[in-house]
C-alpha cells in the first residue's frame, strides 16, 4: 500500500519520527542551527506530499523549533503530560477519528429547528457540548432527541445542560444504529464524511432525512442546500434517503 493510502496519523507518526532521528547526527555532524532549519523544511515538503489537509505542512514545519524551543525553559515533565490529557478530554481521538469540535451557530440551530420533520426522532452524530440539542428542546417539544459524543470534556458538558428527556450518549457514533432515527444531523469534519454517509445509506430508511454541516458527501449531491449566511460560508446540506 502506498504511504499516500496511510491513516493520515500514521502519517504524522512517520514525519515525527523521522525529523526525530535525523536531529542527532545533523546537529553532531554539522550544526544545531542547520539541523533546525533544514528538518522542519524536509518535513514541511514531506507532509505536503503525503498528507490530505494543508494544515499539516504547517503543524510539520513548526513542530520541531517549538519544541526546542520550550526545551530551553526547563519545564517540569508533568506539564506536558498534562497538556496531553487535556487536548484527549477536550477533543478525544481527533488524531484518528480526525474530527475536531465544532459548534453549530445560531443560524443552523434557527435552520434547523425549521426543517426536521414533526414527530422525529432526531440523532445529532458527534453532539460536542449539545448545543443542537439545547436548542431543540427548547423550540420543538414534539421531537425525540438524542446525541452522541465521545471526547469525555464535551460529553461532561451536555450531561449538565442537556434536560433528562434528551438521550445522551458518550461513545462512538459509529456503533450507533442510525435506522432507529427519522433525522440525523451531523457536524463532523470533511475526512469523516465518506464512512458515515457509508453508514447512513446501508442503516437509515427510506424517506429519512441526512443533514450534514459545512461538509459534503463526495459524489453524492445533496437534494437540498440551505445557506446559512454566516462569517464562514455555511450551509446545511439535506439528503432525501
Amino acid at each position: 500500500m502506498s504511504v499516500t493510502n496511510w491513516p493520515q496519523s500514521a502519517i504524522f507518526l512517520l514525519i515525527t519520527s523521522a525529523s526525530l532521528l535525523l536531529l542527532f547526527p545533523i546537529s553532531h555532524f554539522f550544526s544545531p542551527l542547520l539541523a533546525t532549519m533544514i528538518i522542519p523544511l524536509a518535513a514541511f515538503l514531506a507532509a505536503y506530499l503525503l498528507h490530505d489537509r494543508f494544515w499539516w505542512k504547517w503543524m510539520h514545519l513548526c513542530f520541531l523549533p517549538l519544541l526546542l524551543l520550550f526545551s530551553q525553559f526547563n519545564i517540569q515533565a508533568y506539564w506536558y503530560l498534562l497538556a496531553l490529557l487535556v487536548c484527549w478530554f477536550v477533543f478525544g481521538r481527533v488524531m484518528i477519528s480526525r474530527v475536531p469540535l465544532y459548534l453549530s451557530n445560531r443560524s443552523a440551530l434557527e435552520q434547523l429547528a425549521g426543517i426536521v420533520p414533526e414527530q422525529a426522532h432526531f440523532l445529532d452524530v458527534g453532539a460536542g457540548t449539545g448545543t443542537v440539542l439545547h436548542y431543540l428542546a427548547q423550540h420543538r417539544d414534539d421531537l425525540s432527541l438524542s446525541g452522541v459524543e465521545y471526547a469525555k470534556g464535551p460529553w461532561l458538558v451536555g450531561k449538565v445542560r442537556l434536560p433528562a428527556t434528551v438521550a445522551w450518549l458518550n461513545a462512538d457514533y459509529q456503533s450507533i444504529d442510525l435506522g432507529s432515527f427519522e433525522c440525523v444531523y451531523a457536524f463532523l469534519s470533511s475526512a469523516a464524511m465518506p464512512d458515515l454517509w457509508q453508514q447512513a445509506v446501508a442503516q437509515m430508511r427510506p424517506g429519512t432525512l441526512f443533514i450534514s454541516n459545512t461538509f459534503v458527501v463526495p459524489d453524492a449531491p445533496a437534494d437540498q442546500v440551505i445557506e446559512l449566511n454566516d462569517w464562514k460560508d455555511g450551509k446545511l446540506f439535506l439528503w432525501r434517503m
